[in-house]
């Protein structure tokens, strides 16, 4: 990955810049959308920006990764894509950053590609040298009398280590048109060689 970018999006939607709080990055369900109607995802936040793509009225687990200024509009991420979806219909679902890391965290990087997806109690490493390497997770935390804004993990497989800095932060991985509300970077130490690799969280998929 070349970049990890914190970007507060002016160059793209003036002063409609996207506030990421300590709620966030979060899931939500689409709720009090009209039977046979779907909530638009729209380039910007506000109805006079295009549309460019949509959700089901019954859509579960769409990951927020902020919202504007006035909190009335959300940044959502699906597939390769963000775009902005109106919180009026909106049910937040999880997680409660008070009670730690989620489970699971999906994390990925490029040049190199890699990843980590983290289960409970352990998770999968994969690189193009690695297909899945499975970690037991010895620790996993934020730092001492400090609030959930960043967390560390130490992982082992037996063979090789891995201690993961993760911070909440809008990420983007340099390739796709999606934001990630997850900053990571894990320090791999394998084979005598020890590798920095930088990286996205994500809370789906």
């Amino acid at each position: 990955m070349k970049h990890i970018i914190i970007s507060f999006f002016f160059m793209f939607f003036g002063a409609a810049a996207l506030a990421q709080d300590h709620t966030y990055p979060a899931l939500f369900n689409v709720s009090g959308v009209a039977h046979g109607d779907v909530l638009n995802v729209r380039a910007g936040p506000g109805v006079s920006h295009d549309i460019i793509g949509s959700l089901a009225r019954n859509a579960t687990g769409i990951e927020v990764v902020g919202t504007n200024q006035e909190r009335t509009w959300a940044r959502v991420s699906f597939g390769e894509f963000s775009g902005w979806a109106s919180m009026r219909f909106l049910a937040r679902t999880s997680p409660s950053w008070n009670a730690g890391l989620p489970t699971p965290l999906y994390c990925y990087g490029t040049e190199p590609f890699w990843s980590y997806e983290r289960l409970i109690g352990g998770g999968n490493w994969s690189d193009f040298e690695t297909p899945g390497e499975p970690y037991a997770e010895l620790f996993v935390g934020h730092p001492a009398a400090r609030g959930p804004n960043s967390f560390a993990m130490d992982l082992d497989s037996g063979s090789s280590t891995i201690t993961a800095f993760l911070r909440r932060g809008i990420c983007s991985d340099g390739m796709s048109d999606r934001d990630y509300g997850i900053i990571a970077q894990f320090l791999r130490r394998s084979g005598g060689q020890t590798v920095l690799y930088d990286g996205c969280c994500s809370l789906v998929r």
